[in-house]
């Protein structure tokens, strides 16, 4: 009768042990599964915040690529009888005050916000994410998109170091003096500060002289066509994937 009780007291302390273990366990994984879906959450609203801000970098660098744009188009489509004068007063006015300078002797970079996306894929946070297609759209969008863009800017940029190698090249006195134009200078130009009218009627009269400065233009004109095309697929994708975050967001909120 010992031997039964005894028995029967070891299975139910037995029992209890289990039932103590498991529960132990699930309140764990029930733990585990909540801070789990807190970051989640919380990699989601980095990545909506960061593409807020990427769009907001995009918005301005359109604008000035716009801007450009059309007085690069303007140069190509009357070049043999451009009004000089007119051109000048056009650039030393508001939004047109630097693409002078920004045409013929620099260039546009690329460089969005992307750090926080970039550090969600890398970190390897992204397997926070359970949403598959938002998953592979930020994999897409860095490895496709934003890399498309930059491939065709660094193609622009290489075409405007070309440009300067013709620029250095030259036996023109008047373009030596362009390229001497000191950082103060510029700084002041830029800001409108003083009035550089026949200096910059001189050194446009000086760069629409030179043989290859047409040729540069259409080419720039071609290339940025393929910057701006990746740029807004670039934009596009963002939106797409900020719409499927809203709604993971909306389920898991």
């Amino acid at each position: 009768m010992k031997g039964k009780l005894g028995l029967k007291k070891f299975i139910f302390e037995t029992l209890v042990i289990i039932i103590g273990i498991s529960i132990s366990f699930w309140l764990n994984n029930m733990q585990e599964n909540t801070n789990t879906a807190k970051k989640e959450v919380e990699t989601l609203k980095a990545i909506k915040l960061n593409i807020v801000e990427i769009e907001a970098y995009i918005t301005s660098r359109r604008e000035t690529l716009d801007d450009e744009n059309d007085f690069m188009n303007y140069l190509s489509e009357n070049w043999n009888t451009l009004n000089l004068d007119s051109v000048v007063n056009v650039l030393q006015k508001g939004r047109h005050i630097k693409s002078f300078h920004n045409l013929f002797l620099d260039y546009r970079e690329f460089h969005p916000p992307v750090s926080e996306i970039s550090s969600i894929i890398n970190d390897g946070s992204i397997a926070l994410i359970s949403n598959h297609e938002i998953k592979l759209s930020l994999i897409s969008l860095m490895d496709n998109n934003f890399d498309y863009v930059n491939q065709n800017v660094k193609s622009e940029i290489e075409l405007q170091q070309v440009f300067r190698e013709v620029l250095l090249k030259s036996n023109s006195s008047e373009i030596s003096k362009i390229l001497e134009t000191t950082s103060f200078e510029l700084k002041e130009r830029f800001q409108g500060n003083v009035d550089y009218k026949n200096q910059i009627l001189n050194e446009l009269k000086a760069i629409v002289k030179l043989n290859p400065a047409k040729n540069y233009i259409n080419l720039k004109i071609r290339q940025r066509y393929w910057v701006m095309n990746f740029m807004n697929s670039f934009s596009n994708k963002l939106n797409k994937i900020k719409e499927l975050v809203d709604v993971e967001l909306l389920i898991k909120t």
